[in-house]
C-alpha cells in the first residue's frame, strides 16, 4: 500500500501542487525532522520494506509499520523536552508467508541540550509482546536504556541512536532478549524539500552473538499538499553481514504526515 502512495503522492508533489500553483518549498529544518529517527515535530509515519530474497530461508518477507512521533515540549511532563516514538508493526510477513502483528515498540528520549546544533539525550526503550504468531514477535516483556546524539550543520544532519532493550519477564518457553539496536543516520539537502539518506539499524544479539550489518542509500522530498506537509523517501538496503535468518536485500518505502505546529496550535 505504501509503495502505492508514494508513486502517487510523490509523482504529482514533484511537479504541482493540487491547485495547479507550484510546489511550495519545505524549509531545511523541516526537512532534519522530517528524516531523523527522533523528531521534535509531530508526526504520523507509515513504512513498509519488502525483501525478495532471505538468508538461510526460502520465501519473501515485508514488514508494514505505522510510526507516531511524540514530541513533548518541556514542563509538559517534565522540565526537559522528550522526544518519543511509538512503533506499530500491524503486519509482519515472514518467509514462510504468515502474516501477523509484531511487537509494539516505545521509544522516550529525554532531550540534555535543544539549543545547539549538537544535541543529545538519554531514555529508556520499551518492548511489549503484543504479536500475533510466535514468528513475528519474541514473546518478551522488554526495557532498557536508549541514547541519541544528533549533529546539523548546514544542509546536513549526522547522529546516532541507540537502543538496547533486555526481557525480564514473558513466555519462559521463549528465549532470553538482550540486543543492540544502533541505528547512524545521515541525510544530505539537495534543496527544494531533496534529500539524500542512509539509516541502516544495525543489530548486536549479546545472546547468541549473531550480528545483522545491513548497507542502504535512499532518497526523497518533503513537501507540501494543499496546506499538508508530507515527506516521502525510497531506500534500497543490503544486509553486508548476518549470523542468522535474515533479508539478503530490499527496499524500504516510507511516507510521513507532519504537524510541525502542533503545539502552537493550542
Amino acid at each position: 500500500m505504501v509503495p502505492v502512495l508514494f508513486v502517487t503522492v510523490f509523482g504529482r508533489g514533484a511537479a504541482r501542487a493540487a491547485d495547479g500553483d507550484p510546489m511550495p518549498t519545505a524549509t531545511p529544518d523541516l526537512v532534519k525532522q522530517a528524516t531523523a529517527p527522533i523528531s521534535s515535530i509531530l508526526q504520523l509515519r507509515l513504512q513498509t520494506s519488502y525483501a525478495p530474497e532471505s538468508v538461510d530461508a526460502h520465501g519473501q518477507s515485508n514488514a508494514f509499520s505505522i510510526g507516531l512521533t511524540m514530541p513533548l515540549p518541556e514542563y509538559r511532563l517534565l522540565p526537559l523536552p522528550q522526544l518519543s516514538v511509538l512503533t506499530v508493526p500491524t503486519a509482519i510477513t515472514t518467509p514462510d508467508g504468515s502474516t501477523g502483528f509484531g511487537d509494539l515498540r516505545f521509544l522516550d528520549i529525554v532531550v540534555l541540550d535543544a539549543g545547539h546544533k549538537v544535541i543529545g539525550g538519554v531514555g529508556p526503550s520499551f518492548v511489549f509482546p503484543t504479536a500475533s504468531k510466535p514468528a513475528t514477535g519474541q514473546g518478551k516483556w522488554q526495557a532498557g536504556p536508549a541514547a541519541a546524539v544528533a549533529y546539523s550543520p548546514a544542509r546536513w544532519l549526522v547522529g546516532v541512536l541507540a537502543q538496547n532493550p533486555i526481557s525480564f519477564a514473558g513466555d519462559r518457553d521463549r528465549a532470553h532478549a538482550n540486543a543492540l539496536f544502533l541505528q547512524p543516520f545521515v541525510t544530505y539537502q539537495l534543496g527544494a524539500g531533496w534529500f539524500v539518506r542512509s539509516q541502516p539499524t544495525m543489530v548486536f544479539d549479546w545472546e547468541t552473538g549473531r550480528q545483522l550489518l545491513p548497507l542502504d542509500l535512499g532518497a526523497g522530498r518533503v513537501f507540501k499538499i494543499g496546506r499538508q506537509n508530507v515527506s516521502c523517501f525510497v531506500e534500497p538496503f543490503w544486509n553486508a553481514s548476518t549470523d542468522g535468518p535474515a533479508p539478503r536485500y530490499g527496499v524500504t518505502f516510507g511516507l510521513a504526515l507532519l504537524y510541525p505546529n502542533f503545539w502552537r496550535q493550542e
